[in-house]
């Protein structure tokens, strides 16, 4: 944008680089912007090597699919590192160009192909950091592809690009990492000739699609920061969200007096405000847990408590028994079960538990898990699969069944409507109480199958499906 006053044919790109940890999965969505170039980098060794060959590639196309769900449109470069030891062998080019063909199988349209004159017609680009093998005609790929993108073309007024610059140009002062809305840019909205606030939102909605900054704005709380340097909420929502297996040092909890408050979020999934004050160093702490209620990575839990279901470590083992109640199932295996949808269904039942007045000691919880009372009385559990790509849901009581399967089927819509770029597509089944068998959620409504159907209830769960707050979500729900 900067350089275009000077020179139309200039391109300016800025470069995300993604953590792979898996605590920054259920975060995607606030960096997987829609436009942009992907460049998905793997190590060709992993790749070639038997032992290695599965994880490898589980990890590349949990990555490819991510991308999919999240900017369906984009243009997406695979890129082999390592390129010099694999020279040594010949075919390995070869052997990783077949794995890759047979692994996204004609799935994802969006992946760009090299030009390949040195070495024929492979799908991804090999390169060599230390050798400086194919790095320049991966740049030019990129460059190729960001122009290619409608959106690097598009024109912009001066006063906006004028506005991003002075927004950006915070970014020089070491401890700036975000501005607020109400305070400070709208000041420099003024400045710049932009005095309407809608105008400033709508250039700031602009500027975020493109990655250039976070602004967020499904609360008031929300909508008053403007997030400059990304790299601050990942560090924040990192002290909470953390992979399980990173060395925890409690005693500088102990030091502080909060050993047992972080023992409790750590091992049970449990923070209390002290908690949460502190390692957000009494930062925007509201900010921060307004922005984790309304993604669904956090809900409340009593006073000052919160449960964050993606720090649940402990998985379930279904008993020989098996799990009471009539069963229903959304099958994930067309497309796929993204990281972190289970986690915000158990965040929004044990929500709507806590409205209706259940009391959370009924409540078990597990990574794969959850047993609750979403109505005084009816017990409810929920099953992930993620070998078969399902979420399964057991309802104990037969007059809940129906309200059940469309509370659950509408907190499905919202999570895909506001987390996964409503990209997610699942199968619903019901189970048939007679013959035991799954019947499609279609047919089952066709025959007003009992206990799931006794009143054409399926058409209430679309109106559950619009933009409105959560906390009005949740009341319909109630």
């Amino acid at each position: 944008f900067f350089d275009a006053k000077r020179s139309i044919d200039s391109l300016t790109l800025s470069l995300w680089d993604f953590g792979g940890q898996e605590v920054f999965y259920s975060m995607h969505h606030l960096f997987l912007t829609k436009s942009g170039v992907y460049v998905v980098v793997f190590d060709m060794r992993e790749l070639s090597e038997p032992s290695t060959r599965t994880e490898a590639k589980t990890y590349l196309l949990f990555w490819l699919r991510s991308i999919k769900l999240h900017a369906p449109s984009v243009s997406m470069l695979l890129v082999g590192t390592f390129f010099a030891d694999m020279m040594e062998e010949k075919g390995n080019l070869r052997l990783i160009d077949k794995i890759l063909r047979e692994l996204t199988n004609g799935s994802f349209e969006q992946i760009v192909f090299p030009d390949n004159i040195e070495h024929g017609d492979l799908i991804f680009f090999p390169i060599d950091n230390k050798e400086r093998l194919g790095i320049d005609r991966l740049r030019r790929a990129v460059e190729h592809c960001a122009r290619d993108d409608p959106v690097s073309s598009q024109e912009v007024s001066i006063r906006w690009m004028a506005f991003l610059d002075r927004i950006l140009s915070e970014k020089q002062n070491e401890t700036k990492e975000y501005l607020t809305f109400s305070d400070e840019v709208k000041i420099i909205g003024a400045i710049v000739g932009i005095p309407s606030v809608g105008e400033q939102e709508e250039a700031l909605s602009f500027f975020h699609e493109r990655g250039f900054l976070i602004h967020m704005t499904s609360t008031e709380i929300l909508k008053n920061i403007v997030i400059i340097k990304p790299q601050w909420l990942i560090d924040a929502l990192s002290k909470v969200i953390r992979d399980g297996s990173i060395h925890i040092d409690f005693h500088k909890f102990k030091t502080a007096g909060l050993e047992e408050d972080a023992r409790s979020t750590f091992e049970t999934a449990l923070a209390s405000r002290d908690f949460l004050e502190y390692v957000w160093k009494g930062e925007q702490v509201e900010f921060f847990i307004d922005l984790m209620k309304r993604t669904m990575l956090l809900s409340e839990w009593g006073r000052d408590s919160y449960l964050i279901p993606s720090l649940l470590r402990d998985t379930y083992v279904i008993p020989e028994t098996g799990i009471p109640g009539h069963r229903c199932v959304y099958y994930f295996s067309s497309g796929f079960l993204p990281n972190g949808v289970f986690q915000r269904l158990l965040c929004l039942c044990v929500e709507l538990s806590s409205r209706n007045g259940n009391v959370n000691t009924n409540l078990k919880l597990y990574e794969n898990f959850g047993s609750m009372e979403l109505e005084k009385g009816s017990p409810v559990h929920l099953l992930e699969n993620k070998e078969v790509q399902s979420i399964s849901v057991y309802v104990e009581d037969d007059s809940s069944a129906g309200k059940v399967l469309t509370i659950i089927q509408s907190m499905l819509l919202k999570v895909n409507h506001d987390v996964m770029g409503a990209g997610l597509t699942w199968e619903t089944c019901v189970e048939n109480v007679t013959s035991k068998e799954l019947v499609s959620l279609s047919d089952a409504q066709q025959q007003k199958l009992s206990p799931w159907f006794n009143s054409d209830i399926q058409s209430e769960t679309e109106k559950y499906t619009q933009k409105v707050d959560l906390d009005t979500f949740l009341e319909s729900l109630s």
